[in-house]
């Protein structure tokens, strides 16, 4: 049954990305022009181009550090918030207009605000940080708050003190939905991550390439960094599904 059920969901993933590809392939066709849509063909010829090119590895993983650092940084102050907003209702509701605050930030202007303030490398981590961190920090308190209350009081009465109750029935209660959690926090980081670098034109990075392509019209390359970002998105985000789900039947 399960079997038959992955391969339902593995031929219906194909035949969706495969309908993605005609449609593009038939617009390509009824554009005719390279500088509007280039075609399948003059896209992948961009995206083999940029797969030999040892600048491109080096702009990656540039962005990637940049990604994993933001990342990291957002994701342990969403943890320690939630848990004190968890613990702590005066805290908690001190918290919440500030996340809404955060939240409601406009991208763009913040990020020409800190281009003044910092410098082209650091301010993408900072705009991508104030972006991200209020989503975990929401999907993080769903998650820990979410856990069975009777299961947390019955190791208290137990002699259980709230560390041991958080590390032994709440955090692995909340761990399917933390995974969750991470993998679209990542992948949402990357591409915030491109976007505010092709706004601060950051050196070194995949939002330059892009930047670099559209002064020169290679649209077809920007296509190509387009479809790699995806692609590393869909797989950490896959990856992460993953976990959560043998997070899952462990619990």
């Amino acid at each position: 049954m399960k079997d038959n059920q992955k391969f339902n969901n593995l031929l219906i993933t194909i035949i969706t990305v495969g309908t993605i590809f005609v449609l593009w392939a038939a617009a390509a066709f009824a554009v005719s022009s390279e500088y509007v849509l280039p075609s399948v063909s003059k896209t992948f010829t961009a995206l083999f181009s940029l797969l030999g090119d040892g600048e491109f590895y080096f702009a990656l993983s540039m962005t990637l550090v940049r990604s994993l650092i933001a990342f990291s940084l957002s994701f342990v102050m969403a943890f320690l918030l939630s848990l004190l907003s968890i613990n702590n209702k005066t805290a908690e509701r001190v918290i919440a207009p500030i996340i809404a605050i955060i939240r409601s930030l406009p991208t763009v202007a913040i990020v020409l605000l800190l281009l003044f303030w910092t410098d082209s490398k650091i301010a993408p981590v900072i705009v991508t940080m104030l972006v991200v961190m209020p989503t975990l920090y929401t999907n993080l308190y769903s998650a820990l708050d979410g856990v069975d209350k009777t299961a947390v009081e019955a190791g208290l009465v137990d002699g259980a003190d709230n560390k041991k109750c958080f590390i032994y029935i709440r955090l692995p209660q909340a761990l399917p939905a933390v995974y969750s959690s991470v993998g679209g926090g990542i992948s949402l980081n990357i591409k915030l991550m491109v976007a505010a670098e092709v706004i601060a034109a950051t050196a070194n990075s995949l939002g330059f390439l892009l930047n670099s392509s559209k002064v020169y019209f290679e649209i077809a390359t920007m296509l190509a960094i387009v479809l790699i970002t995806v692609v590393i998105g869909c797989i950490v985000e896959a990856v992460f599904n993953k976990l959560s789900k043998k997070a899952g039947e462990w619990k």
